[in-house]
C-alpha cells in the first residue's frame, strides 16, 4: 500500500490534478487497485470537478458529515480506523476509486486540516492500495515537506520549460523529502517534437524517469465537464490510429511506470 504525491512545480499551471485523475481510473479498472484521491489544496474544487459537475447532487454514502472535515471530527472523537475513511469520501467506481476533499471551508478549518494531514495519509495508506495526493506549494513550506515525507513516490509535474526543470533539480537536493531517488517527472501538455522532449531531457539533465502527457481536447473538455470517468471508460481501448490513442497510451505507459517504480523502491528498503 503506497502513497504517490503529484506535486506541481514552477509558477505556471501544471494541472497535476487532471493528470492524477487520468491515471487513477486506468489503474483502478485495469489493475484492479483500490485508490483514494486526496486533495490538499485550499478551497480548490478542480479535482472533484473532473468527475462531477459542480452543481451535482451526488453524495458520499451515508448521512455523516462528509469530506476531510467530517473525518477530522471522527479523529477528534477517537472513532477512527483505516476503514472508516470510505464513509467520508465520494465514490467514482464502487470499491475501486474514491475522492476525499473539502471545499467552501473557513481558512482556520483548512489550517487545522493541514495539522492532521499526515495522520490522514497514514490511515488511508493502510486501507487503500494506492493513495494519490494532489499537492502544490513551495518546497520551503512545512506542510509541503510533511506531505512529501509521507510519500513513497513523488511525481513532479511541470511544463517543458527547461528553466523550471533545472531549478527544481537544483533545489530539491536541499530538502530531505526530495533528495532521494523516489521522484518521477511528468511533463504536461507534452510536445514530443520539442527540443526539450523526454528523451532529450533524460540525456541532457540525467533524469532517468521522465514522461509526457500530450494535450488532448476531449480529455480536457471531460475534465471541465465532470465526465472524466466516462472518457476513460469510452476510450480505454482506443484504436492506435485514433485521435485519443496518444493520451490513452501515455496513461497506460505512465501508470505501469508508477507501479514498476514503487516495486523498485520497495525492493530497496
Amino acid at each position: 500500500m503506497s502513497v504517490v504525491t503529484f506535486y506541481g512545480i514552477g509558477e505556471v499551471e501544471k494541472a497535476q490534478n487532471t493528470s492524477m485523475s487520468g491515471f487513477a481510473p486506468k489503474l483502478s479498472l485495469q489493475q484492479k487497485k483500490t485508490i483514494l484521491l486526496l486533495n490538499t489544496k485550499y478551497n480548490d474544487t478542480s479535482l472533484q470537478e473532473c468527475f462531477w459537475e459542480q452543481h451535482s447532487n451526488a453524495r458520499p454514502r451515508g448521512d455523516l458529515e462528509t469530506g476531510i472535515g467530517g473525518l477530522l471530527k471522527a479523529i477528534a472523537s477517537n472513532k477512527t480506523s483505516p476503514e472508516i475513511i470510505t464513509n467520508y469520501t465520494r465514490t467514482i467506481f464502487k470499491e475501486r476509486l474514491e475522492v476525499l476533499t473539502d471545499n467552501n471551508i473557513p481558512k482556520e478549518n483548512y489550517e487545522k486540516q493541514k495539522e492532521y494531514m499526515r495522520s490522514i495519509i497514514r490511515m488511508a495508506s493502510k486501507f487503500y492500495d494506492l493513495v494519490f495526493i494532489d499537492l502544490e506549494g513551495s518546497l520551503e513550506e512545512e506542510f509541503v515537506q510533511n506531505v512529501l515525507q509521507e510519500s513513497n513516490l513523488i511525481v513532479a509535474n511541470t511544463s517543458q520549460r527547461i528553466k523550471e526543470i533545472k531549478k527544481f533539480i537544483q533545489i530539491r537536493r536541499s530538502f530531505e523529502a526530495t533528495k532521494g531517488d523516489n521522484i518521477m517527472y511528468l511533463l504536461g501538455k507534452y510536445d514530443k517534437y520539442s527540443k526539450y522532449n523526454a528523451k532529450n531531457l533524460q540525456r541532457l539533465e540525467k533524469i532517468p524517469d521522465i514522461y509526457g502527457i500530450p494535450y488532448n481536447t476531449l480529455f480536457f473538455e471531460a475534465c471541465n465537464e465532470g465526465s472524466l470517468a466516462d472518457f476513460i471508460i469510452n476510450y480505454r481501448n482506443a484504436r492506435p490510429n485514433s485521435t485519443q490513442a496518444p493520451i490513452i497510451e501515455a496513461f497506460a505507459e505512465i501508470s505501469q511506470a508508477i507501479i514498476d517504480k514503487l516495486k523498485e523502491l520497495q525492493m530497496q528498503v
